[in-house]
């Protein structure tokens, strides 16, 4: 088996070919499948991976995927390599970790750029995140985080604070820690300890000035709401699995929209609640509830869900709200 902690091998080189082993494969025979794809497409400039169907094992077809990204980069490929990765026992999963390690040591430049935008829509917003990120940075040499943390937003905190971290204390690693901080905040699926975001904002030397910007507003100030109606769950209904919580409609008014979940619900300084769910699935065709009725803010309207004594809810209806990351608010007051 190939040292999880050591450098990737470059792809297609006799290295590589050496580590195809590690999921019982030969280089003769994935390259094999990846003539006959090449010799019944008219594959040139353009690549459609679409109409392919490669008839292998899980393990023959994720090898000739990579050697195809190589050819061909695209997020279309990665798609089908990530269903390898999902049939796949962990010894393929592990091997296909360390071909996107490879692409984002040696690239090409096109092949790095298609596997850091893989990695954040199909393993970095998934379960496997903590575990793909954490071997990530085992392989790959500090020098070499730069797309790796650039699109870590959507990882979990605890897995990727030691790496921010680190990554601090090398300039040259600022610009794609200040995206990574900034994911942690905006991306759908950010994942983020504000007070410790704030703590490295501090140390980094962020030279985009918009990014900056977003990066202050983040660490430095709530998300501002204004709020619409409410909706108060009959907590006897046996469908309402969330009981000690109520829904709020409210549209975002601070410049830049962005989720940190539990966020303390603030008005006039008194805490009411926490944020713990933004844009909430509601059928309310099958919940009994009643509506605290109050004028429509303009803009989009997010449902929350605020986890919150529900007689609060009269209370927060029709008003200014802040929402504050969770200790952001403390850790500035001192």
């Amino acid at each position: 088996m190939s040292d999880p902690t050591s450098p990737p091998p470059l792809i297609g080189t006799f290295r590589w070919d050496r580590e195809l082993v590690d999921i019982g494969l030969d280089r003769l025979r994935v390259d094999a499948d990846v003539d006959l794809v090449l010799e019944t497409t008219d594959a040139h400039d353009e690549f459609n991976p679409h109409g392919l169907n490669l008839l292998g094992t899980d393990a023959e077809n994720a090898a000739a995927w990579v050697l195809l990204h190589q050819m061909f980069p695209s997020y279309g490929i990665l798609m089908y390599l990530r269903m390898c990765w999902l049939h796949g026992d962990h010894v393929l999963q592990d091997w296909i970790v360390r071909q996107f390690a490879a692409m984002l040591m040696h690239g090409p430049g096109p092949v790095a750029e298609s596997a850091e935008y893989g990695l954040w829509v199909d393993y970095f917003e998934s379960r496997e995140a903590s575990r793909v990120f954490t071997a990530l940075t085992l392989q790959l040499p500090r020098s070499h985080w730069d797309r790796l943390i650039s699109g870590a937003g959507p990882v979990p905190w605890e897995a990727k604070r030691h790496v921010f971290r680190e990554a601090a204390e090398i300039p040259a690693l600022h610009p794609a820690l200040a995206r990574g901080l900034a994911g942690s905040f905006y991306d759908v699926y950010g994942e983020v300890d504000a007070v410790d975001a704030s703590a490295l904002v501090e140390l980094i030397t962020v030279a985009d000035e918009d990014l900056l910007e977003a990066l202050t507003e983040a660490t430095t100030q709530p998300l501002r709401l204004r709020t619409g109606s409410a909706m108060v769950v009959d907590e006897s209904d046996p469908g309402w699995p969330h009981p000690g919580s109520f829904l709020l409609r409210a549209v975002v008014r601070s410049p830049r929209s962005r989720w940190v979940g539990r966020s303390e619900l603030v008005a006039d300084g008194r805490v009411y609640g926490r944020l713990v769910h933004w844009d909430f699935p509601f059928d309310a065709s099958k919940i009994a509830y009643r509506t605290v009725v109050a004028p429509e803010p303009e803009g989009r309207i997010v449902l929350f869900r605020v986890e919150g004594a529900p007689e609060h809810a009269e209370l927060l209806v029709n008003r200014d709200l802040e929402a504050w990351p969770p200790g952001l608010r403390e850790h500035l007051a001192r």
